[in-house]
């Protein structure tokens, strides 16, 4: 069978990982999900699609317990070796969020940095990924995700969108870990607000809040734009 685009980027890539400008504003996203959480370090938090484990590890460091989940082997590896360092317990697993089977287990489901969401082959797996979210969530759970804006290819006339999929093909150039250069034919849904919001309220969702998103800088006082890369999504479950 064919490894998937997204496979084939995260192989030996943990380290590479961690110089990505996107990794760089972990403590002030994590400020963020403290107050969504009010601070109470007796819930519980699923990140899925974790890759380093940045936001987990830095969670668990002020008290949180963690369970977070990976497809790629060498992210977890990667992962577990900065918890050790730190002396700190998440649960990391290697684990396809389209088979998660948590049942009501988490106060809070978080998908960051477009972490096992929208890099999909098509729609139906976007929609499983954000269904397993849900049943994972207890009820008044809440699941924070950010999103790829649609506004932002569109008014910049990316020519790799296509207008009736929002999805965007292109290459990625990139190093891994152990020197080698690739070249990845790569994919990239993109959403409008509009779009993302239908979608969780017919998962369950009952409310759907969303915002501009700044990178480690996540606050519900920025509007959406048309100039974000993303854009951050509140969604709690009654």
């Amino acid at each position: 069978m064919c490894s998937k685009w997204y496979e084939d980027l995260y192989e030996d890539y943990g380290k590479s990982y961690e110089e990505e400008a996107f990794v760089k504003g972990t403590k002030g996203e994590v400020d963020f999900l403290e107050k969504e959480l009010d601070f109470n370090k007796d819930k519980n938090i699923l990140d899925i699609g974790c890759g380093t484990g940045r936001h987990s590890i830095e969670l668990n460091k002020r008290g949180y317990e963690v369970t977070a989940i990976d497809l790629s082997e060498s992210m977890i590896e990667q992962a577990k070796n900065k918890m050790k360092k730190k002396d700190l317990d998440v649960n990391f697993r290697v684990k396809n969020a389209l088979e998660l089977d948590y049942k009501k287990e988490f106060d809070l489901s978080i998908i960051l940095c477009e972490g096992a969401f929208s890099l999909m082959e098509n729609d139906d797996k976007d929609y499983k990924i954000l269904k397993n979210a849900y049943n994972a969530l207890k009820d008044k759970g809440k699941l924070i995700l950010t999103v790829p804006n649609a506004y932002k290819p569109i008014i910049e006339e990316n020519e790799n969108l296509d207008l009736t999929t929002l999805r965007e093909n292109f290459i990625l150039e990139i190093e891994d870990d152990n020197g080698k250069e690739k070249n990845i034919k790569a994919k990239q849904r993109y959403y409008l607000p509009s779009e993302i919001s239908w979608r969780l309220k017919n998962i369950g969702f009952n409310e759907v809040d969303i915002y501009g998103c700044e990178l480690g800088n996540f606050d519900r006082n920025r509007k959406v734009n048309k100039k974000d890369m993303e854009f951050l999504v509140i969604a709690k479950k009654e």
